[in-house]
């Protein structure tokens, strides 16, 4: 009798301590939580929102191993991430965004808010290609910048190319062309077309068909439509009256490592 009581006691006694505190192991290090709310989350969080993110913080946690303690600066930036990936997902997104996170963590660091009003707000993207654009290239939102996928786009507009036709082409299917320099990437080839006598409507063709004409085998392209006669594009060319097979994977000089030219007879 006299131990029931004594068992009594200690159960009144842990309720009135509250919730105990549980050691959460991860490939990191062991994380200490609680049932109290992380006090380096935003105090604007709605209570929902707080606990979907710490949980979600816990999972990448375990999952990835990633540091154990995120800072207060990294979980605001990651709450910020969140809320705009839900924005765009919608309000039956929770699940989509989980996925979209833990398979690519990295657009956690990523300024989503500057590519949100970059797309969304100011090209008018609609919201949904935006949730597309963050699963399907999230390097272009984590490695590249606004200011060089907006000088992409500009070049593709002056080849006459319309704001619909860069969200439905360029963002849909070809993302990664917003992560090519102006300078270093695009302008070689262009350079490198024209030597070639591909240029004016034969250029502004060939970019509308075949944009992804910039990437680092654009020679081994342009040789398949020399032989294929496309473009303005030829295995021959005119030298004092005569043709004279030219062959395109020979460097002429300029482009991306150019040193010379060269014919062949």
């Amino acid at each position: 009798m006299h131990n029931q009581v004594l068992g009594h006691r200690d159960f009144i006694q842990r309720l009135k301590q509250g919730p105990q505190r549980v050691t959460v192991v991860t490939r990191a290090r062991h994380v200490a939580s609680s049932s109290q709310p992380v006090k380096a989350y935003p105090s604007s969080l709605l209570p929902s929102r707080r606990i979907q993110l710490e949980h979600l913080t816990y999972e990448l946690i375990n999952n990835l191993a990633l540091p154990a303690e995120p800072s207060p600066v990294d979980l605001q930036r990651w709450s910020k991430n969140i809320d705009v990936l839900h924005d765009v997902h919608g309000v039956a997104g929770a699940e989509r965004v989980r996925r979209a996170v833990l398979s690519n963590p990295s657009l956690l660091s990523a300024d989503l808010e500057l590519w949100h009003s970059f797309f969304v707000v100011g090209f008018g993207l609609p919201a949904d290609s935006f949730a597309k654009l963050a699963t399907d290239c999230p390097n272009l939102l984590t490695d590249g910048n606004v200011f060089t996928a907006g000088s992409c786009m500009l070049f593709f507009k002056s080849m006459g190319w319309r704001n619909k036709d860069i969200k439905q082409r360029i963002i849909g299917y070809y993302p990664r062309l917003l992560l090519l320099d102006r300078r270093r990437d695009i302008d070689p080839v262009l350079g490198f077309l024209e030597r070639m006598d591909c240029r004016g409507e034969n250029l502004r063709l060939l970019v509308w068909e075949f944009p992804r004409i910039f990437d680092k085998d654009y020679r081994r392209h342009v040789r398949k439509f020399q032989y294929l006669g496309m473009y303005g594009l030829s295995m021959y060319r005119t030298k004092g009256g005569e043709n004279v097979t030219f062959a395109a994977d020979i460097d002429i000089g300029g482009g991306a490592g150019g040193s010379g030219g060269a014919f062949m007879a």
